[in-house]
């Protein structure tokens, strides 16, 4: 019985990742509340406050982000 995990012998067969040229960063703009909402998500999923920054800034999201608006 083989181990779970070990490589078979089958070929894999692999593509190249698509180009990303293309793709503008200002075409995924997000709205305050959508930034709110991701870096609030971050936030609770995150292990501990190195993990919370590192994904926020994977994200491209700021620990500021996921602070309410004040009404002025």
């Amino acid at each position: 019985m083989r181990a779970k995990g070990r490589k078979t012998g089958a070929a894999v067969t692999r593509r190249p990742a698509a180009s990303l040229d293309g793709v503008r960063p200002e075409s995924y703009e997000m709205s305050r509340d959508q930034r709110c909402r991701g870096a609030r998500l971050v936030a609770s999923a995150a292990k501990d406050v190195e993990d919370c920054a590192l994904l926020l800034a994977m994200l491209g999201l700021d620990p500021a982000d996921g602070l309410e608006p004040r009404g002025d």
